[in-house]
């Protein structure tokens, strides 16, 4: 495919191209990034890989196969077969339509984010999807299977040749289609939410800490879990504090003697001294996701999924009496 743009432009397009979509079609378990706790103020958590998105096929060995995507906005897969268990065949399902072989989808102001592009002025960055293994006409898979290509293409947003699937095809293509968002954590602390001055408070995630996500395809799967958080209690710069899984939410019996494994703090100022009568923390959970294909179960992608928190601490009022 080339698009419209000017030679120039389009040559600065294909490398940056190539490079996003070698950096998402790697097969390997990217090596962990230097941890870096306290970074200066603006700076980004480094904690885990480098790599934010993770994309690999597999062969499930029946016909099938399932391209698997990990993110710290969703985790799911695209999973192809000649029949999708006992529902229509194909060829219902595209009544008519040619089956799809290359399409192009714009990517998201999140999936942007992630990747670290930027859209153009009239031009901008797609996910270009192809399908191969399968014969056009019978839908029979061909030798060697089924095929699903994903990579990141340079279009100009009235280019002539991008493709946009017919409702048919988009059944067909979500017929197979599983994904799971990752939940947003959110930063609360136990036994209280607005605790007081030097109180020791534990922080943990209030939102789900697990996920499970089922292909199409029978024993094709992926699951995911929170391994481990980290909380800037105060913002950065500032005291942080980094425990297993989500946290706890502890009870108002409960001290950093008698559970050792939370994520504990004591504030020393109220938040009155604060902006807005609020400290500005920053939660940040390590996800660890697995697939399961073939019927075996393997370590698939880690990534960092993070947001603010804000919180009050109020102060413990004396009163003399003369």
């Amino acid at each position: 495919m080339v698009t419209r743009a000017t030679t120039r432009t389009w040559r600065a397009a294909l490398t940056a191209a190539a490079g996003a979509a070698a950096l998402l079609l790697t097969t390997g378990i990217p090596a962990q990034a230097a941890v870096n706790y306290d970074p200066r103020p603006g700076q980004p958590i480094q904690w885990g890989p480098d790599l934010k998105t993770r994309i690999k096929t597999y062969q499930t060995g029946n016909g099938s196969a399932c391209s698997l995507i990990a993110s710290p906005n969703s985790v799911g897969g695209v999973c192809l077969s000649a029949r999708a268990f006992d529902g229509p065949t194909i060829k219902e399902v595209l009544d008519g339509d040619d089956l799809p072989e290359c399409w192009q989808e714009k990517l998201t102001g999140e999936e942007l984010k992630d990747i670290g592009l930027e859209h153009g002025d009239g031009a901008g960055w797609y996910w270009n999807r192809c399908l191969t293994g399968i014969d056009p006409k019978t839908f029979e898979i061909e030798e060697g299977g089924i095929q699903f290509a994903v990579g990141i293409w340079y279009f100009e947003d009235d280019d002539p040749e991008l493709v946009e699937l017919t409702p048919n095809q988009v059944e067909f293509i979500d017929r197979f289609v599983r994904r799971g968002n990752v939940p947003q954590p959110v930063m609360l602390s136990a036994p209280s939410p607005v605790p007081w001055v030097n109180d020791d408070v534990a922080f943990y995630n209030a939102t789900e800490d697990d996920l499970h996500v089922d292909l199409a395809v029978p024993g094709a799967e992926m699951r995911g879990r929170i391994t481990e958080m980290l909380v800037y209690p105060e913002g950065r710069p500032g005291p942080s504090v980094k425990c297993s899984g989500g946290g706890v939410e502890v009870g108002p019996d409960d001290t950093p003697s008698t559970v050792r494994d939370a994520c504990w703090h004591a504030f020393e100022q109220a938040s009155q001294t604060q902006p807005d009568d609020q400290y500005r923390g920053e939660i940040h959970v390590m996800w660890q996701i697995d697939a399961r294909v073939n019927g075996e179960w393997e370590e698939f992608h880690t990534f960092v999924k993070s947001s603010e928190g804000v919180i009050q601490v109020n102060e413990v009022q004396a009163l003399v009496r003369p």
